[in-house]
């Protein structure tokens, strides 16, 4: 079976219990275990989460590989720099503060293994928080075809669920970094529109962590980037006269409501059957 590379970020904000869970399910309660777990320290953190990352060097190893940013770099810049020096033939991503299946990476390289058309990978989600373990279980489309329609209404892939052969870095795609947030989105259109194929496997592949916080770190910048991804993304696919374009531009009112009317609708079973339709 092909190896595994897990690409990671971690800033000072992050609660050191859930960097520490993060990557025991990456590791210990993993099936199928990395060849490497690359971190990416972005900027300095605090004196627990160094204290995590120790105890984890001291398990792991040359296989925790670490990479520091002198200063807050975002998640994009970080993403590419642990690009840089990947050994797998998958990578796969995680954030800092989910948890992975334990059958994740065994399913997933499986799957890639078996369909060598498909690029990029994901699977469902488990939403999850401190008072509830189980929010909202969202399902994304299985077939590419499924996913290059799916792409205009929405993010057809969760961004840490995903695995990638090495082979789409290696002919030079990147994450864009005119773009600290939004940037998944931006690389599955620029993927989708080179001819890449992206799918998804009928599986929950992790839990993801929707604390209420989340809500409020949305801004009008973010917005104003995800509609010019999805803007620029319809016209690759679709051309300049689309009624697709109704997608993003709903998208975008909805992500400037008010914060209480969003978390809302976020918790309601609307959200829920537009997503999983």
């Amino acid at each position: 079976m092909a190896t595994i590379s897990v690409l990671m970020s971690v800033y000072k904000f992050e609660k050191a219990t859930n960097l520490n869970q993060s990557l025991r399910s990456v590791w210990s309660d993993q099936s199928l275990k990395p060849v490497e777990i690359i971190l990416i320290e972005d900027g300095p953190l605090t004196k627990d989460l160094y204290g995590v990352i120790d105890e984890w060097k001291k398990v792991l190893g040359e296989r925790l590989v670490l990479l520091m940013n002198e200063a807050n770099l975002g998640l994009t810049k970080s993403l590419n720099k642990g690009i840089e020096i990947a050994k797998g033939d998958y990578i796969a991503r995680m954030d800092s503060d989910d948890i992975s299946n334990p059958e994740r990476f065994y399913r997933q390289a499986t799957f890639l293994d078996q369909h060598s058309d498909i690029d990029v990978v994901g699977g469902s989600i488990q939403e999850f928080n401190h008072n509830n373990d189980n929010i909202f279980i969202r399902k994304f489309p299985l077939e590419a075809q499924e996913v290059r329609r799916y792409i205009c209404k929405a993010c057809p892939v969760a961004h840490p669920t995903v695995m990638i052969r090495r082979r789409v870095f290696d002919a030079g795609n990147r994450y864009n970094e005119k773009f600290r947030t939004s940037q998944d989105i931006a690389l599955w259109y620029e993927l989708v529109s080179k001819g890449y194929k992206i799918a998804n496997i009928d599986y929950i592949t992790l839990k993801f962590r929707r604390e209420d916080d989340v809500f409020k770190r949305r801004s009008t910048e973010k917005a104003k980037d995800e509609l010019f991804i999805y803007l620029n993304g319809i016209r690759k696919l679709h051309g300049l006269f689309s009624w697709r374009y109704i997608y993003p531009l709903m998208r975008y009112f909805f992500r400037i409501m008010p914060t209480s009317l969003v978390k809302t609708i976020y918790g309601s079973s609307l959200r829920k059957k537009v997503l999983n339709k």
